[in-house]
């Protein structure tokens, strides 16, 4: 009949153990109050320490229990309940020093040293009720970093470009705009407003105000209708110092209420407008420039160059793949590309735009295996001797502006395998149609405006 008590008793840990908490913080402030030689609170420290100390033994106890009646797994609790057992011995180690002195003042660093393992154990209680990040997650993303809480958002949504219209409109769409936008106040664990939104189950049976869903209107259920509110609004949601829902994701929200909210609905039955799927659609990124395991050109290097007269630097920060400009060295020529012998295997963007170079620089490239992007743009490298840049396998784009070029000169460009462009403004073929179909993509410059109405106004 008596079988309640100790489950009663586990439950009132979390009341039990502020109170030890707050006279052992009380009994450090008096420490640090305290000044040498003077004894003024050292009954009070003692009197605290002690208190507070059997209070702690009476918060563990209840914590005891709470873990063997409350079905909390022995990994979760271990560390909390250790430390706590370790605080409160703590308490009464301080305790007991504190009666064989005269100077509160000596056990300033024991006190310390308390309150470091009360917050460390307040945090690890506060982590098994209200789950990971609970104190760190207000804080904005940079300060969540620095405190080891850096925030784990739950997956945002993606869709398959092929087969999207076959997805279970709840699970694939709705729930996953839910769990990105919601999860960290409406949880199993944390339940603000007493509502979940982690589970079909969960998500209609509402909150303290009710259901979210209205199944007569479902259009101006509160949630959608909260999500909408302006951002400064105090019933907007989420909060705003939160991620905000995109457009797009409240777009496909309102559909699926339109349709009644169904858990049984497609999302091709649905006829969602493509403009409200494109954010999400999974795309994979495909490298622009090659990939190769190279090792990252020093910083003297570079700099040896740069007195020279290149203009040189990482495609990107931390990157082994460089560009090379001469946009400060119009005085460059043919035997001048042996400056560049020793990050020839690193360089994938050349500009020699405006330079001396001639037809025999062509040959040389050759030893720039990883080269994408080359401008011989204002050079005096003659078209006729295209045929020498066959050896750039990686070359996707060519700039030939203002080069001596005819449409059977880039015929011979059609073997390199990943050419896209060739820009060739500026030469014989400007404003000429092109009879052949390269597989790159030809750009002369030979555009036109048309007309706008003001240009026909007579003043």
């Amino acid at each position: 009949m008596l079988s309640f008590v100790f489950p009663l008793l586990g439950r009132f840990h979390p009341v039990l153990v502020h109170l030890p908490i707050g006279i052992l913080v009380f009994g450090v402030v008096l420490v640090f109050l305290s000044k040498k030689q003077d004894k003024t609170f050292l009954p009070a420290i003692q009197l605290a320490f002690l208190l507070g100390s059997i209070g702690g033994i009476l918060a563990c106890i209840s914590g005891f229990l709470q873990y063997q009646f409350e079905g909390f797994s022995w990994d979760t609790v271990q560390f909390h309940l250790i430390f706590g057992v370790l605080t409160t011995a703590a308490g009464f180690f301080i305790y007991g020093k504190s009666k064989k002195i005269t100077d509160p003042y000596s056990i300033k660093w024991s006190s310390a040293a308390l309150i470091l393992a009360l917050l460390f154990t307040g945090h690890l209680g506060g982590t098994i009720t209200h789950g990971e990040g609970y104190f760190t997650e207000v804080m904005p993303e940079n300060l969540q970093t620095l405190f080891g809480g850096a925030p784990s958002p739950a997956a945002q949504l993606t869709l398959p470009e092929e087969g999207w219209e076959e997805l279970a409109y709840y699970e694939e769409v709705v729930q996953p705009i839910l769990n990105s936008n919601c999860q960290s106040c409406h949880n199993p664990r944390n339940k603000k407003g007493g509502l979940d939104l982690s589970t079909k189950e969960a998500l209609l049976k509402g909150g303290e105000n009710g259901p979210v869903i209205d199944p007569h209107q479902f259009l101006k259920s509160s949630l959608i209708s909260r999500m909408e509110l302006p951002r400064d609004h105090e019933d907007h949601m989420p909060p705003s110092e939160k991620r905000q829902p995109k457009k797009e994701e409240l777009q496909l929200l309102r559909l699926w209420l339109e349709n009644e909210a169904s858990f049984d609905l497609k999302l091709g039955a649905a006829k969602p407008e493509m403009k409200w799927l494109e954010p999400f659609f999974q795309r994979e990124e495909i490298a622009y420039y090659p990939t190769a395991p190279l090792s990252i050109v020093a910083e003297d290097s570079l700099a040896r160059l740069r007195k020279i007269g290149f203009y040189v630097e990482p495609i990107a920060q931390g990157s082994s793949l460089l560009k090379v400009s001469c946009i400060n060295f119009p005085d460059f020529q043919d035997q001048n590309l042996g400056d560049l012998a020793s990050i020839q295997a690193n360089v994938v963007y050349l500009d020699l735009g405006g330079t001396q170079v001639t037809d025999q620089i062509l040959v040389k490239l050759k030893d720039f295996p990883l080269l994408t992007v080359l401008k011989l743009s204002h050079t005096q490298v003659n078209g006729a001797n295209l045929e020498s840049l066959n050896s750039l396998k990686n070359l996707k784009s060519l700039f030939l502006n203002g080069v001596s070029l005819t449409q059977a000169d880039l015929e011979k460009l059609e073997q390199l395998p990943m050419l896209e462009k060739v820009f060739a403004y500026e030469t014989a073929l400007l404003g000429k149609e092109s009879t052949k179909k390269f597989k790159f993509k030809l750009e002369t410059g030979s555009y036109e405006l048309p007309p706008i109405p003001s240009d026909t106004i007579v003043y």
